[in-house]
């Protein structure tokens, strides 16, 4: 997704060598509309890496084999915004992603310490980050970096580096977002690693606020973020949508939250505020499951909270349950909606007795969903999850705070 909302587009005919430019308007969030198959280009370029963090590695054995995929193409990251560590590039390569000037570019950087970026990488070749970084900038590439944030090892006074040696980029380091590594139980012989802990994650959002701070004066923009799961881990609240510069790097998990209650609080200006809205109980569902992974309930369920103090709207009486589903196919300590699997959403309805009829509704979330199939990660549907549960009647919802309110609201219509 290229965020602007005029873009110029050079087209090269082959065939003639004759050049075209087209100037496309849209708006900032619009996707261009052009599809780029495989066959366009030699294949993926794969992950040369062999990072102690990597999620992949930590994935159970006989899933389906796109989700083994390590890519590591800027192609790739030029066109879905996925990261990459430039390391799998020989210099006849990166001559070639300099004359593209594809922007903007993901980059995962987790520390500009050459020492400590071969080691997290495990990669001899992954030293000269920063050096790679001003070529791109010097090309006019606009660059969001991120930090896969690993306790012990790139925290602390190596993140501290990280941050200053990324902001002499100037203004072609677009963002930073800085993220907590995510494990599993499934981690048998790989490198060993721990989460953060409470007082860990409130120092790292302490360190960011002042990177952000310093930008803010010198640039007026904050440019450097913390992710969500470190304000839920460290239980404050989420900064305002204004300090999110637009939420450059909503889809890597920063600043999700805070528009999701944004959302929330609009549609609930638009249909609560009037007072008009009348719930009409005998065309409801008895029941209403909402599922959420833990971190998604911390955010729900406040809402619900307040919604219900300030409106009068008693849930409860509503039939409206939160289920906060633990994560059993990755482990407790993957707590994000978007990574619970079929299996764990039946599994906790079953554990908990959790009486389920046909005048019942059930909630799913839709970022539990890939694309390939509408399945789940473990190649569950909707309706499967549905009728391993009794055929429960279900709707998916969009992951956005309004949506689901409307659900909650007139659930027959959703």
């Amino acid at each position: 997704m290229i965020r602007q909302e005029q873009v110029q587009l050079k087209i090269l005919d082959q065939t003639t060598g004759l050049t075209r430019w087209f100037e496309i308007e849209k708006d900032e969030d619009d996707d261009l509309g052009i599809l780029f198959e495989q066959a366009t280009f030699d294949g993926i370029r794969r992950c040369h890496n062999n990072c102690l963090f990597c999620f992949v590695d930590q994935m159970p054995s006989g899933m389906r084999s796109s989700l083994y995929e390590k890519d590591d193409d800027f192609r790739y990251s030029f066109w879905h915004g996925s990261f990459i560590t430039l390391t799998n590039l020989r210099e006849e390569d990166f001559q070639r992603l300099l004359s593209m000037r594809l922007s903007p570019l993901y980059v995962s950087v987790q520390a500009t310490d050459e020492g400590v970026r071969r080691k997290l990488l495990r990669n001899a070749k992954a030293g000269q980050i920063l050096e790679r970084l001003r070529r791109l900038v010097d090309a006019r590439i606009e660059l969001h970096c991120q930090v896969v944030a690993c306790p012990g090892i790139n925290d602390g006074d190596v993140l501290e580096k990280s941050l200053e040696d990324l902001w002499t980029l100037g203004f072609g380091l677009a963002s930073v977002a800085v993220v907590p590594v995510g494990l599993t139980h499934h981690r048998e012989g790989l490198f060993e690693l721990r989460p953060f802990q409470q007082d860990e994650a409130k120092n790292l959002i302490q360190q960011i606020e002042i990177w952000q701070d310093k930008a803010m004066k010198e640039r007026g923009e904050r440019v450097f973020f913390a992710a969500d799961e470190f304000y839920l881990l460290a239980h404050q609240e989420f900064p305002d949508s204004e300090a999110y510069d637009e939420y450059s790097q909503l889809e890597n998990g920063v600043g999700m939250s805070r528009l999701f209650i944004d959302q929330w609080h609009q549609g609930a200006k638009q249909w609560l505020t009037s007072g008009t809205v009348q719930i009409d109980r005998s065309k409801r569902p008895d029941k209403i499951y909402i599922v959420a992974g833990k971190s998604g309930q911390q955010v729900l369920q406040p809402l619900l909270d307040e919604t219900e103090e300030k409106y009068g709207i008693n849930w409860s009486d509503l039939g409206v349950q939160v289920l906060a589903v633990e994560n059993q196919f990755f482990g407790s300590t993957v707590t994000v909606t978007g990574l619970l699997t079929g299996k764990d959403i039946v599994e906790h309805m079953t554990k908990h007795k959790l009486s389920v009829t046909r005048q019942d509704m059930l909630i799913l979330p839709s970022i539990i969903f890939r694309a390939e199939g509408d399945v789940t990660l473990d190649d569950m549907t909707a309706t499967e999850i549905s009728t391993q549960l009794g055929s429960i009647p279900f709707t998916v919802v969009e992951a956005q705070g309004d949506s689901l309110l409307k659900a909650l609201i007139w659930p027959r219509e959703s």
